[in-house]
């Protein structure tokens, strides 16, 4: 009998990016998840958004774009091959089928001092989304050297119809320390945050900014393509 397949498990691919260019090892400050296999309600953490959940027949695909929000910051490093690499062998759990991730770091290209800007995310057919997100909080909020300043709270922006999930986390990691604000959303294909690094952590100018770049990243997939 052949060996049962691989499921993704929470902390498979967490702290990448923040390793990747921070290095901060086994730090999970911008990136994800991936699902725990059902096991996570132990540690729910109460009141995550299901993002796009309420839009269940539309499907989506993530990209990294060369600037965001106009242009305020630009592409300096595309992660995705890194981050999916590490997500080989592993793309279907009980919760997450058929996952591809992307990411990238960016930095702002005026006003704002030293900023840097990550956003990164999977896609492919998501169950719940509401686990998908509660997992990739989780994943962050569990880590070593990691405590949470800003509870975990919904947002949702002005103008927006879908809401945002947001945070902010002081670290403690490798002789470094620091605080992370980050939002993410989830919907039926798509799990993904954005976490700003020696910038504002006010929440509430994040979850605006996050909304404009979902709609940025994210991309509508015609319904008959595979």
């Amino acid at each position: 009998m052949p060996p049962a397949p691989r499921r993704l498990s929470t902390g498979a691919i967490v702290g990448i990016v923040l390793g990747v260019v921070f290095g901060l090892p086994a730090l999970s400050g911008v990136l994800l998840y991936v699902s725990s296999g059902g096991q996570g309600d132990r540690h729910h953490v109460p009141s995550l958004s299901r993002g796009g959940g309420g839009k269940g027949s539309e499907r989506y695909r993530l990209t990294v774009p060369q600037a965001l929000l106009d242009g305020q910051y630009t592409l300096v490093k595309d992660l995705s091959q890194t981050m999916d690499d590490s997500l080989a062998g592993e793309r279907n759990g009980r919760n997450e089928h058929n996952m591809k991730t992307v990411g990238g770091q960016y930095t702002a290209t005026s006003g704002e001092g030293q900023q840097t800007l990550m956003a990164a995310g999977s896609y492919g057919e998501i169950d719940d989304p509401h686990h998908a997100l509660d997992s990739t909080f989780r994943g962050m909020n569990e880590n070593e050297g990691v405590t949470v300043t800003t509870p975990t709270k919904e947002i949702t922006p002005p103008g927006a119809q879908e809401p945002l999930t947001c945070e902010v986390y002081a670290y403690v990691r490798s002789g470094q320390s620091g605080s992370i604000a980050v939002c993410g959303w989830s919907d039926r294909s798509t799990v993904a945050t954005v976490s700003v690094l020696n910038g504002s952590l006010d929440l509430d100018e994040l979850a605006m900014k996050t909304s404009r770049i979902r709609g940025e990243m994210r991309v509508r997939v015609d319904q008959g393509a595979h």
